[in-house]
């Protein structure tokens, strides 16, 4: 027997323990690489999975920001939209009442609405024109398509006014078919809506018959529309009489104002009694 066989004999359990350390380094050695792999590998998910959260969760403070942002440029523009469609109305009424007031031998003070009471029986509007801009108290208030009312206060820069709808307001009328006279009077009811009072049971009037300002009155311009009779019934001795008013007053944004005040001797002479 070689001397080679004889040396592995003589020492085979120390060949075998080298064997075994060998075969156990390698198993140990893949081991280890199985497990930082998974180990890697959990690492991996969790970054990766922590990255998708704080992504998800910038992208929402940025997405929520861009809405923020696109929710002020709406309002922008909607703002910049309703200016522009406001304006566009504002100069379509402003226009039709230049027009009137151009065609009108009266000279007429333009005002604009800035104040309003629609919600009682004592309505009122103030507008911006005053004493500096020539208003006098009395002076009679309209639009084109109609009777307003009448200037009841005058600061430097505002006025007052007493709106066809309160129930303190009259005003002298004539219907345009065969001139019958009747005094105009809101009731408190709707604001489309007053009565023509003091109409007799003689007097030729019929519905549809428009209804405009006449001579009588001490404030108005006569020949300002009023309304429109759509409701004619007999009462005892006077007609029961219902007109839709000429003006919308719930759109009701600019208007006009007549130079012309009271008539204080008209005034005068019809309070004056037999006894004087």
């Amino acid at each position: 027997m070689s001397k080679v066989s004889k040396y592995f004999i003589a020492h085979n359990s120390y060949l075998l323990l080298f064997i075994y350390c060998v075969i156990s380094g390698i198993l140990i050695r893949y081991n280890e690489i199985a497990t930082l792999q998974s180990l890697q590998s959990g690492a991996m998910e969790l970054r990766s999975g922590l990255s998708e959260k704080i992504t998800g969760i910038g992208q929402y403070f940025t997405l929520t920001k861009q809405n923020e942002q696109l929710m002020q440029q709406n309002a922008r523009l909607l703002s910049e939209v309703l200016f522009q469609e406001s304006m566009l109305k504002d100069s379509v009424e402003i226009r039709k009442l230049l027009e009137f007031r151009d065609k009108n031998p009266v000279r007429f003070i333009t005002a604009k609405v800035v104040d309003r009471r629609f919600d009682s029986k004592e309505n009122m509007l103030i507008v911006n024109a005053g004493s500096n801009q020539g208003v006098r108290k009395d002076m009679a208030v309209l639009t084109p398509d109609g009777l307003i009312g009448r200037v009841i206060m005058v600061s430097s820069n505002y006025s007052r006014v007493m709106p066809v709808i309160h129930t303190d307001f009259s005003v002298s009328v004539v219907s345009d078919s065969n001139r019958t006279n009747g005094i105009l009077q809101w009731q408190g009811e709707s604001e489309r809506y007053a009565s023509l009072l003091h109409v007799p049971l003689s007097s030729a009037l019929g519905n549809n018959e428009n209804i405009y300002t006449s001579d009588f009155s001490t404030f108005a311009l006569k020949a300002i529309p009023v309304g429109r009779i759509v409701k004619l019934e007999e009462g005892k001795q006077f007609y029961d009489i219902t007109v839709e008013l000429a003006v919308d007053f719930s759109s009701l944004h600019y208007v006009l104002i007549a130079e012309k005040t009271v008539d204080q001797e008209k005034i005068d002479i019809m309070q004056t009694t037999d006894s004087q």
